[in-house]
């Protein structure tokens, strides 16, 4: 995990970012911290150029690329306050929370023979979303039309080695 701590020298005032975020866990964090450093640099008027520089120094391989920092200059220049990204156009995706979830997870547990269309259709929500909670958060798959879980639990394991065990001896 890539903990960083980063410091700023300006002008003879010195500015200290403390940032114990993990850019792999939070990046929306760490780009946003990295916009307030261009936002402040650009107000103590250095150009983009100089940003980036100094910027690719302190983040290394997590510094925003040399577009990004030049794009978001130009956008402080014309008088942008806000350092977060404006919402954008588009459907939310808010189909796969938890609640989502656990409604699938219950339906297969009821039907182990459902079909996501049927699922599609009983929660209205689009054949992505419901492949998506199937196959990457519940972990099912699909064997001779019946979901299973795709990983055995380890109670699952030691009853299976029981019974092949069992099965051996009787033979």
């Amino acid at each position: 995990m890539a903990w960083w701590y980063s410091q700023l020298h300006l002008r003879g005032s010195r500015l200290r970012i403390n940032i114990l975020i993990s850019g792999e866990l939070f990046p929306q964090f760490v780009a946003s911290a990295q916009r307030a450093v261009i936002q402040f640099l650009r107000a103590v008027g250095e150009n983009a150029s100089q940003i980036y520089h100094r910027m690719k120094e302190v983040y290394g391989e997590q510094c925003l690329a040399r577009c990004t920092i030049f794009w978001w200059c130009q956008r402080y220049e014309a008088g942008r306050v806000n350092i977060k990204d404006l919402p954008r156009r588009g459907q939310a995706h808010v189909a796969t929370n938890s609640g989502t979830i656990s409604a699938v997870d219950e339906l297969i547990r009821q039907n182990r023979w459902i079909t996501t269309h049927e699922i599609i259709v009983e929660l209205s929500i689009s054949k992505g979303t419901v492949h998506h909670i199937i196959h990457k958060k519940l972990g099912y798959g699909n064997v001779c039309a019946l979901w299973v879980p795709k990983h055995l639990s380890e109670n699952q394991k030691t009853a299976r080695m029981g019974v092949s065990l069992t099965q051996q001896f009787l033979h």
